[in-house]
């Protein structure tokens, strides 16, 4: 078989909270592929116990890594990151993967023998969706991802939320550096990806559903509310600077019959609203405000004349622009989130 030069394998990460056999079981299946990863970093994110760390660490091209205390899944993933950039300092990339056996272990080195050949991509072990099997709140949730993630931020690939994923070392730097420390962290890292403009390569991987999924961490309500609290938020703002411009579009219309000065007015208020809000709560972050605000207002503008063209053209059709007003809102909507993400607050 032929040898990968180091710098080429990547580095596999697993973090680990309260793991069961199966995380034996899975290092000592991978052990019998060593050649198609540099080193495999466990990383024990605060576990009750440590004993079942004790009985992995005789292999040679093992480390574990320890958290005092549970920090949550993306914290782990940072310290596992962390110490590839540290040691391993010409090291292609990183392939995660989780410790409750979803990930069989004939995936992961599919994904690690993918990633070697191609490591400027992010890659993505994607699960079947599709199958009858699959836990209706797993299918639920990247259901929406998927589709949020394609209307909002243009990114359209099968499985927003899976873990085993080939991280190439060019964004660590960016991904250790992210606030999020949980769930949210695997769909920020998406974000920053698509940013940095990293191609996305997906593979099909086994979909293994225990019964009930009880040995997952994920919390349905609890880490949905902080995965897509940013989206949320957006949202938020979205639909109160919506009614506040539909108000003023209303009020403009209704004195002048003048559609391009109603929506002109109505957005420049509502838009002033809209920045400060999304500046300084939703996103937390950018250059100086006057170059914010220089970029959300080229944004604005463009998006207005988007907005006129489509409330245009459905008056044309027959349809008031009292009803079109809103259809075209709801389409710069979802331009405009990926749009201030990418271009304005990055």
């Amino acid at each position: 078989m032929p040898q990968h030069p180091e710098n080429v394998l990547p580095a596999l990460i697993i973090p680990a909270y309260n793991p069961d056999q199966r995380l034996v079981t899975v290092v000592n299946a991978l052990q019998q592929h060593s050649s198609a990863f540099s080193k495999l970093v466990i990383v024990n994110d605060g576990s009750e116990s440590s004993a079942i760390f004790g009985t992995i660490t005789t292999h040679p091209n093992l480390i574990v890594l320890s958290h005092p205390n549970n920090l949550g899944k993306g914290a782990a993933l940072k310290t596992g990151l962390r110490w590839v950039q540290e040691n391993l300092p010409n090291c292609s990339g990183a392939v995660t993967a989780d410790a409750d056996g979803q990930h069989l272990p004939d995936d992961i080195i599919k994904v690690a023998k993918a990633f070697a050949k191609h490591p400027q991509a992010l890659w993505l072990g994607c699960r079947d969706f599709k199958a009858k099997h699959i836990p209706f709140r797993s299918w639920l949730g990247n259901t929406f991802a998927r589709y949020t993630f394609a209307l909002g931020l243009r990114i359209k690939i099968p499985d927003t939320q899976t873990g085993l994923r080939g991280i190439p070392s060019a964004v660590f730097d960016e991904l250790v550096q992210l606030p999020s420390n949980r769930y949210e962290f695997e769909l920020d890292m998406l974000i920053v990806a698509k940013r940095r403009d990293l191609r996305f390569q997906s593979t099909t991987i086994t979909t293994v559903y225990e019964p009930g999924n009880t040995s997952s961490h994920f919390k349905p309500l609890q880490d949905s509310i902080i995965i897509y609290k940013n989206f949320l938020k957006f949202s938020g703002v979205g639909i109160a600077s919506a009614a506040l411009d539909y108000g003023l579009f209303a009020l403009v219309y209704g004195f002048t019959g003048e559609i391009l000065l109603a929506l002109a007015l109505a957005r420049l208020v509502s838009g002033v609203f809209n920045f400060t809000l999304n500046r300084q709560w939703v996103f937390k972050q950018g250059g100086s405000l006057l170059t914010d605000a220089t970029k959300y207002t080229a944004l604005a503008a463009t998006l207005v004349l988007c907005n006129y063209g489509l409330t245009k053209g459905l008056t044309w059709v027959g349809i008031s622009p009292f009803i079109g007003k809103p259809i075209a809102e709801i389409v710069v909507f979802l331009l405009s989130y990926g749009l201030q993400k990418k271009l304005v607050f990055r």
